[in-house]
Parts: C-alpha cells; structure tokens; sequence
C-alpha cells in the first residue's frame, strides 16, 4: 500500500504540468443575446455620436473621445470618454472601437469614475431609436477636441486564483499526503524487526546452547 502510494505521488506531479500545457485561453468573446431594449435597459447610459479622437494609454487599453449628438439615456457632457479594453497589444476579445468620423449608437457602463462598453453591447442607431425616447441634448460644455488629453483610468484589480493555480494546489496536496503516508510508514517500523510476514522462523526450535563455564553436574 505505502508503494502505491508513493507511486500515486509520482504521477500526480508529473501530471501537473500536463494541467497547464493543454489550457488554452478563449478564443472569442461569449455574448449573451440580448435585445435592444434589454441593453438599454441595463446600461447606465446611451448616446449617439461620432469619435474625434483616441488614445492607447496601455498596449491593451484605448481611449476614445466621443462629441455627444444626443442622449438616450443618461447625463453626459457634450464631450466624453470611453474606455475600451483594445490595443495595439491585443487586449480583451470583448473589445471595441469605433470608427472615426462616424455617426454611431454607444451604450455604456460605468468604470469607476469613467465609461466602458463591449462588443456584447453593440447596437444600431436605428434599433435603438426604435426603443428609447427622443434623445435629449447633452449637458452643455466645452466642445471636444481632435487633440484632447485623456486622463488615465485607475489600475485595474488583479484578478483572483485561477483555475489552473487551485488544481495545480490540489495536485500538491494530493502529492504530499501521498509522500507523508510513505514515510511515516518506514519510520514507523523498529529497526532489526522482520516485516510482517516473513518466513524466517531459522533456530526457532533449537534448544539454548550450554554455558561452558556452567559446572557439571553431580555424578551418580
């Protein structure tokens, strides 16, 4: 038992690299359908308007300034920022930017003190006008500039275990008890003690030899 554990312990951790070797990340965005007006109802708000100007502040990270035609839903100033999580580097598969100098419906969510959206939230102008209200102007304000300067967001969180770290930490623990079991199994045997079930009975019958410095005994 305590051999076949230990060779449990082996494969368990020659196992573990083969956990991370086959992981491989996603390779598209999941969406979940939703309609027009299940989107507008769950973004914290809605415009119509056209990009005038963008900036990467990460590889992974875009920023683009929208001027504000009008709003669906919402308060927002005739100018603001949407932070998009795409680059040059790459970047989320749920990543979007919009084109230049195109009219377009944007929905979006909070992200600290700035705005986010995704391409599970793409929608059409005209399906969105076809849901919401008139679209009422934006707040007034300086207008955007081609050249404005987009203040950094705030440091994402970084994310907790993934899948990979807490089997990988299964696997040890697995390996370890294994091992444990192994060697408490030998030091608990005394030294010089048969193991169980050994055959060696040798001398067991054999009558205790004489002492020769014994006397003799009495003569008759």
């Amino acid at each position: 038992m305590l051999r076949a554990a230990a060779r449990l312990a082996v494969v368990v951790l020659l196992a573990a690299p083969a956990v991370f070797g086959t992981a491989t990340p996603c390779s598209a965005c999941s969406c979940v359908p939703r309609t027009p007006k299940e989107l507008l109802r769950r973004a914290d708000a809605a415009f119509v308007g056209t990009v005038v100007a963008e900036q990467q502040i990460e590889p992974t990270t875009t920023v683009q300034t929208f001027a504000v035609e009008g709003v669906f839903k919402g308060a927002l100033d005739a100018s603001v920022n949407v932070t998009e999580p795409i680059g040059s580097g790459g970047g989320s598969t749920c990543g979007v930017a919009y084109p230049r100098d195109t009219r377009v419906a944007v929905v979006l969510y909070r992200q600290g003190d700035g705005w986010t959206t995704d391409s599970c939230s793409l929608v059409s102008l005209a399906d969105l006008e076809a849901v919401a209200p008139s679209p009422h102007q934006p707040r007034p304000g300086p207008s955007p500039s081609p050249s404005a300067v987009v203040p950094r967001p705030p440091p994402a969180s970084s994310p907790g275990l993934g899948w990979q770290a807490v089997v990988l930490g299964l696997l040890v623990g697995v390996a370890g008890i294994a091992l444990a079991l192994s060697l408490a199994g030998r030091s608990g045997r005394p030294r010089g003690t048969a193991p169980v079930g050994s055959t060696d009975t040798e001398g067991a019958d054999d009558p205790p030899a004489s002492d020769p410095a014994d006397p003799p005994g009495p003569t008759r």
